[in-house]
């Protein structure tokens, strides 16, 4: 949401000093819901993909990136990330995607419920909302093969609740719904259009937001001799057991299960 919220997870990378580290906020999100949604709201247009494509690019030139650069995204993050490599090859060069929510790897139980209004994903009308949502972010709702799990204990619940009630009310609904709507969408591939780049892809094995069978699909990965391989050569695919877009079963968040790997694929840049 804000760039400050990574900051735990690049400090633990313990990133060398003559690598600049730049973390972008994207549309819709962060300082431009401050900046542009409150103060303007007669005209705010969402963003579509094309649009956050097509501003991280600029970002990159205005800021003037360098042509030995590597990337690292989680979820929406995570398939801009994808594209903007497949758009900008000029100057990223190895990227971490980290369950990247291509349209087509999205969960379609997700997007049925949002759009009938029985899931209601991010936007926590009420503390139900929220407890289901933070569920989902883990291993999944309440069925009838596990134990109910939630991940943040009630304090922590109450305090995010409370903090969400002060935001645009129903942003991140209408948000996600205009993504999921955007029919001009360079998001759309349904198989790897970027098979040439140079990636690390993370996904955890019971990601119930997007999907980890609809990201093997999309990579072409199979399982030979126990290991994981796509039919995109330069992409490694590796999988986190037993965990959820955000919570590990046991209660553990993903940066930190994947913080080491992270970090040793990010700092190996082109020679």
């Amino acid at each position: 949401m804000r760039s400050e919220e990574t900051a735990g997870f690049i400090t633990s990378l313990n990133i060398p000093p003559n690598v600049r580290v730049l973390c972008p906020e994207m549309m819709g999100h962060g300082r431009d819901i401050d900046n542009r949604l409150r103060t303007d709201p007669e005209n705010y247009t969402m963003p579509t993909h094309q649009l956050m494509l097509d501003t991280t690019s600029e970002f990159l030139d205005v800021v003037k990136v360098g042509s030995n650069t590597n990337a690292f995204g989680i979820s929406l993050g995570g398939a801009a990330v994808y594209y903007i490599q497949h758009h900008r090859p000029d100057i990223i060069k190895r990227s971490v995607l980290v369950s990247p929510a291509i349209l087509c790897c999205v969960d379609k139980t997700l997007v049925s419920g949002v759009k009938d209004g029985s899931n209601n994903f991010c936007c926590a009308q009420s503390r139900e909302d929220l407890k289901l949502l933070m569920r989902d972010l883990s291993t999944g709702r309440d069925d009838y093969t596990r134990e109910k799990f939630d991940p943040v204990p009630p304090f922590f619940l109450e305090s995010v609740y409370r903090q969400s009630k002060k935001g645009p009310a129903g942003h991140f609904k209408t948000l996600l719904l205009n993504l999921l709507a955007n029919k001009d969408n360079p998001f759309s591939a349904l198989k790897d259009v970027d098979k040439e780049s140079h990636r690390l892809v993370i996904w955890p094995e019971k990601d119930r937001i997007i999907n980890y069978e609809e990201g093997k699909r999309f990579f072409e990965v199979s399982l030979n001799d126990g290991c994981f391989k796509s039919k995109s050569t330069n992409t490694e695919f590796e999988v986190v057991p037993n965990c959820g877009h955000v919570f590990h079963a046991d209660g553990r968040g993903i940066m930190g299960i994947i913080q080491p790997r992270v970090r040793e694929y990010l700092l190996n840049f082109v020679g």
